[in-house]
């Protein structure tokens, strides 16, 4: 990587989708800053006078960078990632299942559903 100023490559409204496009240059070996970050989280009214929140690359980088912003803004990241080796067990997405339905129906309701017996989860 060069010394001296770097270049924006992309501008976000949210930090995290920031952080989304610098994880995925540095997965492909391409070191990324992001700008400006940690002051349009404390003044957000700041966002739009500041120009967002910057993600920044090396001037020799660059040409690297925008392909990865072209797939990245074209949703083309599975290319990158592999795949498991087959479908988690069954019984333990079920248990997990379970769980979270009981919670989200208490949150969503505040009434909870008992959960089903254990000779149920087994099936």
């Amino acid at each position: 990587m060069s010394t001296g100023p770097l270049v924006t490559l992309a501008r976000f409204t949210f930090p995290h989708e920031a952080h989304l496009l610098r994880g995925l240059l540095a997965s492909r070996n391409v070191p990324a800053f992001i700008m400006d970050e940690h002051l349009i989280t404390m003044q957000w009214m700041w966002e739009t006078a500041l120009g967002g929140v910057k993600v920044q690359v090396a001037p020799s980088d660059f040409d690297t960078a925008c392909e990865v912003l072209i797939d990245y803004r074209a949703h083309r990241l599975a290319e990158s990632v592999t795949q498991p080796e087959g479908p988690p067990p069954r019984s333990a997405v079920r248990f997990y299942g379970w769980r979270a339905l009981v919670i989200m129906s208490w949150a969503a309701t505040g009434v909870v559903f008992p959960l089903p017996s254990l000779s149920d989860r087994n099936r």
